[in-house]
């Protein structure tokens, strides 16, 4: 509300702080938002698609056509093809303009609720007591065995408050990132004032109550520790896990709750359009970003054309649908360095310390800015800036997520890559910055002068 332009944490970081924190903290967000639109589209593939049949087979009995088509769309050329289809579906999307975005956003959010619906629906009709039955009978594994080997091979099947809390603030804070992207699009919203605290706290408000659904439902179906204790057989490798190397997602473990092929079509349905959606969603907030970036001269002016007949800005929509097919063929080819997403939680959240840093600051560093803000800015809380208050709440949600993730990381438990990874998107864009300095220092341009004041509409 304060700084309503397109680009987000760029244009507050780069206006309050120093403009190559601002590059850096948005290039981390961005990047790393651009490989889930390429990630998400493998992840159609797998749990949509291929789970689809094998989930089939195994209520046919491990009926060998199904299982043949299982194996046939999980080859690495089939999800590379499917994915990059997909992608190209985005980028036409894209070029039809923000008007086709809110419609799949509505698509997006239908299919969700429907999956949601899907999912109570087939707990009233089969149940707790069905799904044991019915996993014991289909996959050869006794239903109560599943804890009992999960412990004696060392998992913790047991309640343990401080791992709950750490795992659980982290992931379920994943959820709720790119739902912050209408203050990215800000550019290009009328009464921000009003729109965007709807929307930013709407989207929240929506997206817990969904996930609340999911896993409230996943605990009460399954069984918590018995879920968890499922998934570290699977991610351990364990020679008893019955879904030779499938994921023990919802599409399977609907598909043993009901035996019936019209709920795991519905459940792979829904999550695939709802993946797909949130896919587009994660690369077009980021697109702004880079326009934002290149309307400050820190890359080619070029990034910041629009299309004369849509009003998208072409360029800054093809760089991000090359960077999602990149990571896209990462995650097929080389799942090592997407492993476990942990990359995008840790930098992410690395980029939103200086976020909550710059929101403590705000109102001494950039007085003229903040007391100049509509009214709404200015806040008090017990005689203190709401904006100050709600930046240290964002410093130290941000760090201790960044803490919560190295512990795993220095255990061994999740690959060097999301170092290196991390690394890597905070190192280029300082480069970028003093890079863009100098050539335009060349020129006789002196760019920290454009960063004292927000750019124009």
């Amino acid at each position: 509300v304060a700084m309503p332009r397109s680009g987000g944490e760029y244009i507050y970081i780069s206006r309050i702080l120093h403009p190559a924190l601002g590059l850096m903290s948005s290039f981390m967000i961005t990047l790393t938002s651009i490989s889930w639109t390429g990630i998400l589209l493998n992840w159609i593939v797998k749990w949509s698609i291929v789970e689809f049949f094998y989930s089939m087979s195994i209520i046919r009995g491990n009926d060998p056509m199904w299982l043949g088509l299982a194996q046939f769309f999980d080859t690495r050329i089939m999800h590379a093809i499917i994915g990059t289809v997909l992608l190209l579906v985005i980028y036409y999307i894209y070029y039809k303009g923000t008007k086709w975005m809110v419609r799949l956003a509505y698509a997006t959010l239908g299919a969700t609720i429907v999956g949601a619906i899907t999912f109570i629906v087939a707990n009233i009709l089969s149940g707790p007591d069905a799904f044991a039955a019915n996993f014991t009978e289909l996959t050869g594994l006794a239903y109560a065995d599943v804890i009992k080997l999960a412990g004696e091979d060392g998992y913790p099947t047991k309640f343990l408050l401080e791992a709950t809390f750490m795992a659980g603030s982290t992931y379920i804070i994943l959820n709720t990132l790119g739902s912050t992207y209408g203050a990215n699009l800000a550019g290009e919203v009328r009464n921000v004032q009003k729109s965007q605290l709807l929307a930013l706290f709407g989207s929240l408000a929506i997206l817990m109550v969904v996930w609340a659904v999911f896993y409230g439902m996943t605990y009460i179906t399954f069984g918590d520790i018995w879920s968890n204790s499922l998934y570290y057989l699977y991610n351990s490798g364990h020679e008893a896990y019955p879904f030779e190397g499938y994921d023990p997602f919802i599409t399977i473990m609907i598909g043993i709750m009901t035996k019936s092929p019209i709920f795991i079509f519905l459940i792979a349905l829904c999550f695939a359009v709802a993946t797909f959606g949130s896919a587009a969603g994660l690369g077009f907030g980021p697109s702004r970003n880079i326009v934002a970036w290149s309307f400050d001269r820190l890359i080619p002016e070029k990034f910041k054309e629009l299309n004369p007949k849509t009003n998208s800005p072409t360029y800054a929509l093809r760089t991000v649908i090359i960077g999602a097919w990149f990571f896209l063929m990462l995650d097929i080819f080389f799942p090592e360095w997407t492993a476990n997403i942990a990359y995008t939680i840790f930098t992410w959240f690395l980029a939103w310390i200086f976020l909550g840093i710059a929101g403590i600051v705000f109102s001494t560093r950039r007085k003229i800015l903040f007391y100049s803000s509509p009214p709404v800015v200015k806040t008090k809380i017990f005689g203190v800036h709401l904006m100050t208050v709600l930046g240290w709440l964002s410093l130290i949600i941000s760090v201790s997520i960044c803490f919560y993730l190295l512990i795993p990381f220095l255990r061994g438990d999740l690959p060097f890559t999301m170092i290196v990874v991390s690394l890597l998107m905070m190192i280029a864009p300082i480069c970028i910055y003093f890079v863009m300095k100098q050539v335009h220092a060349k020129r006789g341009i002196d760019l920290d002068i454009q960063f004292q004041e927000i750019p124009a509409d």
